[in-house]
This record gives C-alpha cells, sequence and structure tokens, in this order.
C-alpha cells in the first residue's frame, strides 16, 4: 500500500495540490460496506484516507470503519444522521427504492459500461446530479468515490437463450434489476441476503443468482454451486460508490482541505476500477480453466438478449421516472435525460476505439 499512497501524492502534488499549512486539524469516522479484508475497503476506503492524510499533512485523518461497526450497511445514512459517524461511502442503491434517483445515479441495468461511466459522471453531469440532490434531499455533501467494472451476470442452474427463458424463474437479484425482471420479463426476483447466496443456490433454492464481482464471486465460492456462469454483467456494467459528509462538517473545512479531499476522492475512484479489474482478471482465468476442464458452462448473453433487456430497462426508467415527477419528485428524471443520451452519443462516436476484447 505505500506504493500506491507514494505514487498518489506525487502525481497530486505533481499537478500542483501542495499539502496546507499546518492549522487546525480534522478527525473523520468513515462508516463502509465491506470487511476489513475485502477488496471494496481495500482499494477505496483505505487509500482514500491514506492519501488525504498525505495531501494535508496530516491534518485531515479518516478513519475507514468495516462493516458491522455502526450497524445494517443498508441504514449508514442513519448513523450519519446521529453523529455516529462522519462519512459514509456506499453504493447509492443501498439507500433503497424510496427515490428512484437511488437505483439510477450510481449503477444503471444495461447503462454505462467500465469505459464510459466516469466520462459521464466527472463530465456528462452525473456527479453534479448527485452532489445537488443529497445537498438539497438530504442535507448532505456527497461526491463520487470508487469506481469498478462489471459483474458475472449470473451463477445459474439453467442456460438462458432469451428473456423469455426468465419467466417463473427463482432470480436472486437486486434494486431496480428486480424491478425490471419481474415486471417485464416474469422472474421471480428474490433478495436473498449475500451471505445466504450460496446455500441457497446449492440446495437450488434458486434457478440463477447475481450476487458480485467475478473475484468476490470466486471468494465465496459460487461456482461450485451451480453449472453455467453467464456473462456479461448487462445488470450492472459499471458501478460507483459515493463519499456522504455531513454538511455541518463538510462545510466548516478551509477550502483547501475540501480540496484535497476532493482530489484524493478523483484519484482513488480512477485506480480502484484498474485495481478491481486486475483483482477480477485472477477470479475469471481460474473460471476460464475451470469451464476447459467442464467444470463450469460459460454462457454469453446474446445481442438480442441484450436489446431486450435494454429496452425493457429504459421503459421501466421512463415510467418510473414520470411516476416520481407526478408526486413531485423530477430527480429521476433529470438523470433520464442525462444518462441515456449521453450513452447513446457515446455509442455513436467510440466506433473507432479499440477494447482489448478478443473472443
Amino acid at each position: 500500500m505505500r506504493h500506491a499512497r507514494t505514487s498518489f501524492a506525487a502525481l497530486a502534488l505533481a499537478t500542483g495540490l501542495a499539502a496546507p499549512a499546518a492549522a487546525q486539524e480534522y478527525s473523520f469516522r468513515m462508516a463502509t460496506i465491506d470487511v476489513e479484508t475485502g477488496n471494496y475497503f481495500n482499494f477505496i476506503a483505505v487509500p482514500f484516507a491514506e492519501l488525504v492524510s498525505d495531501l494535508t499533512g496530516g491534518e485531515v485523518e479518516i478513519q475507514p470503519l468495516p462493516a458491522g461497526t455502526v450497524g445494517s450497511v443498508f441504514r449508514l445514512h442513519e448513523a450519519l444522521d446521529d453523529g455516529l459517524v462522519d462519512m459514509v461511502n456506499w453504493p447509492a442503491a443501498f439507500l433503497g427504492n424510496e427515490d428512484p434517483f437511488n437505483s439510477m445515479i450510481n449503477t444503471f441495468p444495461t447503462g454505462l459500461g467500465s469505459d464510459s461511466i466516469l466520462a459521464w459522471l466527472y463530465y456528462g453531469g452525473g456527479e453534479e446530479l448527485l452532489t445537488a440532490h443529497r445537498a438539497e434531499t438530504m442535507g448532505v455533501h456527497s461526491i463520487i468515490l470508487g469506481s469498478g467494472p462489471a459483474e458475472w451476470f449470473a451463477h445459474s442452474h439453467v442456460p438462458l437463450e432469451t428473456v423469455e427463458d426468465l419467466e417463473g424463474k427463482r432470480y436472486r437479484t437486486l434494486g431496480n434489476w428486480a424491478a425490471i425482471v419481474s415486471d417485464k420479463f416474469g422472474a421471480a426476483a428474490t433478495t436473498t441476503p449475500g451471505s445466504e447466496v450460496y446455500s441457497m443456490l446449492e440446495r437450488q433454492g434458486l434457478d440463477l443468482a447475481e450476487y458480485s464481482l467475478p473475484g468476490e464471486n470466486f471468494n465465496q465460492g459460487l461456482h461450485e454451486t451451480a453449472e453455467y456462469i453467464i456473462y456479461p454483467g448487462i445488470h450492472a456494467p459499471g458501478w460507483s460508490f459515493e463519499l456522504m459528509v455531513g454538511m455541518d462538517q463538510w462545510e466548516e473545512l478551509p477550502e483547501e482541505y475540501k480540496t484535497a479531499i476532493e482530489t484524493a476522492a478523483r484519484l482513488v475512484t480512477y485506480d480502484s476500477m484498474q485495481r478491481t479489474m486486475l483483482a477480477d482478471m485472477e477470479a475469471v482465468r481460474k473460471i476460464n480453466e475451470r469451464a476447459e476442464a467442464g467444470q463450469n458452462t460459460l454462457l454469453e448473453l446474446d445481442q438480442e438478449f441484450r436489446d431486450a433487456a435494454e429496452a425493457a430497462a429504459r421503459e421501466w426508467a421512463v415510467e418510473t421516472a414520470a411516476e416520481a415527477a407526478a408526486e413531485g419528485n423530477d430527480w429521476p428524471q433529470r438523470v433520464v435525460d442525462s444518462l441515456f443520451p449521453f450513452q447513446d452519443a457515446w455509442r455513436a462516436s467510440s466506433y473507432y476505439m479499440v477494447t482489448d476484447t478478443r473472443q
């Protein structure tokens, strides 16, 4: 970790961000959704805390707290409100479906992938929407902190050839994708807790399940529970986490410390995407070996499946945004109006790019 920390600090200083002169010290407790040994904790939370310390000459110290330290990972915003923590690092989707904005802003089924999601967040208006939404509706300051690539689509006992094959299937999934596959394709979506996915698949209490990234799925042993491993992960093609900070704590920080935190967050976000992909590569290599040995069957979703899923996902988003707007909440519509045109423009103009993929 020292190598990454030193490299980050050197890059920031080379671009003109010098550590401010020593003044008042600030200390923050940051809640996370991951255990101490997990990739999210070690690729996002720890490097961020170290870099902020480096860039502020130790005047701003952040203590990352592993999952479970302050209660349920799905209720960390309450811990922030109650003053139990000063910061939260998590995906927006963990706020649930009370506001559909949260199920659209940090990842969207069939939406932006690892090549395009950061471009939209930083230069297409995504982070700006997030920051404005949090300030207006929750009274907190929020910026992007952490990103990564697609998950496996599913570990499955059944092959999927068309979206009609989802009809009646017991499918472990979450959030907006659960709503989409239930409403549009008749799947029996269930929100089985992550700790129970292995046992439910092993007992065939589920027909298929999406859980997490290839590296995490492999660590959980999900490849042992079902024959088929289906890709690509169109339900979560690219993702980001956010950093939520209590507004009072944020506003009392000197401007140079705010700049240091924002710079650290952006550097770690770009870095976490690369580190996560490299960690996943090793897991995928092992899955490839299992497939070659006949222990698993890799199954690629064809374009017809992907097109049908995208049409359904966008239809769900438009309908959901309209319902929210009718109730006085225009935030989901603002995401729809930003995200989909950006994705369409990216596709129309990115054909010249080379992606290092070989069938």
